[in-house]
């Protein structure tokens, strides 16, 4: 029945198959519902074909190696369906095998892709925060520096200020990190509160971040901003601007 259905695309009735069987404790073959779940992807429902699996990751990656060697060419969406999946559940070791199955098949990562790898990442570094685990000030600055990378701002921001409720030390890289990511978005304001919360808590500017500050200011027609800039460094003793 469930073949059946699958052919005439009758997924409603599939629906139906599938619960009452689950119901009654009748076995189900997996290569049967394979073959449901490709002719799910065959009218385009990606997303339903894996939410049938029961977000089985391992099976949903087994169904796109199977889909592939049937000609059908996985895209973007059926690989971000996945990659979530593992990092909502910190499923490395599938990561592992599903990353070099999308270079395999030429589906480059978009900006969802990486939102969800750092995101899996992010929530994993909660989890061991409550368990009493130390987390690493770089293990931040790199997740921060991803976010800020993608232009995801609220939540470089949101784990900035997590580092600070966990008594996570904050060192200059991890200014460094925020401040460019306002710079290239242009939020220059709020680029010079945290240049100024640096400055208080005895972080010296160096060139780099001058020139990020005075390209930012520069990009947005704020010539004399960028002046006052290089008195404010000279006079709070930071980098010589001259």
């Amino acid at each position: 029945m469930l073949k059946v259905y699958s052919d005439f695309e009758h997924f409603d009735g599939v629906s139906e198959t599938f619960e009452y069987m689950m119901s009654s404790g009748i076995d189900i073959d997996e290569r049967t519902l394979t073959v449901h779940v490709i002719a799910l992807n065959r009218v385009g429902d990606v997303q339903k074909g894996l939410d049938f699996l029961n977000g089985e990751i391992r099976k949903s990656r087994e169904l796109v190696e199977e889909m592939a060697s049937r000609g059908i060419k996985p895209d973007i969406i059926t690989f971000n369906i996945m990659v979530d999946a593992c990092g909502k559940r910190w499923n490395f070791s599938e990561l592992d095998l599903m990353l070099p199955l999308m270079e395999k098949e030429g589906v480059a990562f978009d900006v969802k892709t990486y939102q969800f790898l750092i995101d899996g990442f992010t929530s994993l570094v909660g989890e061991m925060h409550e368990k009493g685990l130390k987390v690493e000030t770089h293990v931040y600055n790199l997740i921060i520096n991803s976010y800020c990378r993608m232009r995801s701002l609220e939540s470089a921001l949101s784990l900035f200020s997590k580092m600070a409720e966990r008594r996570t030390f904050q060192n200059a890289d991890t200014y460094w990190f925020l401040i460019n990511g306002l710079c290239k978005v242009g939020d220059m304001e709020l680029a010079m509160q945290y240049v100024n919360e640096m400055q208080n808590k005895g972080f010296k500017i160096d060139h780099l971040v001058f020139n990020i500050l005075a390209d930012g200011f520069r990009n947005k027609g704020m010539t004399n901003e960028v002046f006052e800039l290089q008195a404010l460094m000279e006079r709070k003793g930071g980098v010589n601007t001259k």
